[in-house]
């Protein structure tokens, strides 16, 4: 028989075993690949959650820390500068700008002289002389949480303005403590001068829920207060303590 017709007529193929094992191995490495792939981006979602809790949290506390370190600051010893419990933003003579402002539990509030003018600036001024207004340059200074947006008060003329200056804040507690060692999360008017330490809780939460995670925690806070989730929500509490510097002076 002629050799090229041998090899036209040797038609050979798979057998079945061969195909049924050829698609068993294939379901094992696609479902090996799949499976890595599903864990390995589950660790991402994770991964991505707690770093933007992270930045959150600790921006948050980076500029409320910077600030309140500042309060009261007052070169001449005037001591007309500090803490302020009021209804008016303005904190300085009551010049009609209607929103309320307190210290307290949920929102801090206080002035500064910045410029040495021994006044209270309604609208910032360029402290540092380099042609630039910004929030450091400000002698009012106030803080609150709008929904989860931890918000600064920024005016550079006068006008209310509230600055977000971190997202993901779920819940914050200021915890004072005074001169004579009481602490408490409502200080009285009669208090505010005697502000010497503030126990900061802030509680920040990822902006994505976490379907492989379970978040039925109970946060404590400094004053002791009981902040209680369950969803699926990741959270991250921070409490840090800043010394209030320039009151008592």
């Amino acid at each position: 028989m002629d050799v090229r017709s041998r090899v036209v007529n040797n038609k050979c193929g798979f057998t079945l075993v061969e195909l049924m094992l050829v698609i068993a191995i294939s379901s094992i490495v696609a479902g090996a690949v799949y499976s890595a792939y599903i864990s390995q981006n589950r660790t991402y979602i994770a991964q991505e959650n707690v770093a933007e809790i992270q930045q959150n949290v600790r921006t948050a506390i980076d500029m409320l820390s910077r600030d309140i370190r500042m309060a009261g600051y007052d070169s001449s010893g005037s001591k007309n500068f500090g803490f302020v419990n009021t209804a008016d933003t303005d904190f300085s003579n009551g010049a009609g700008l209607s929103e309320d402002v307190t210290t307290g539990a949920t929102q801090i509030a206080f002035t500064m002289d910045l410029n040495k003018d021994g006044l209270i600036d309604r609208a910032a001024v360029d402290v540092d002389g380099n042609g630039n207004i910004d929030m450091s340059e400000m002698e009012q200074v106030a803080y609150r949480l709008n929904g989860t947006n931890l918000q600064r008060y920024s005016t550079t003329t006068g006008a209310i303005e509230w600055q977000t200056v971190a997202e993901g804040i779920q819940s914050v507690e200021f915890y004072y403590t005074l001169a004579d060692g009481t602490a408490t999360t409502n200080p009285v008017v009669a208090d505010l001068s005697n502000i010497r330490s503030i126990q900061i809780s802030l509680l920040a939460r990822a902006s994505r829920l976490d379907r492989n995670f379970t978040n039925n925690t109970t946060y404590i806070t400094a004053s002791g207060a009981l902040w209680v989730v369950n969803d699926n929500l990741r959270r991250r509490l921070l409490i840090t303590t800043v010394q209030c510097r320039n009151m008592g002076l």
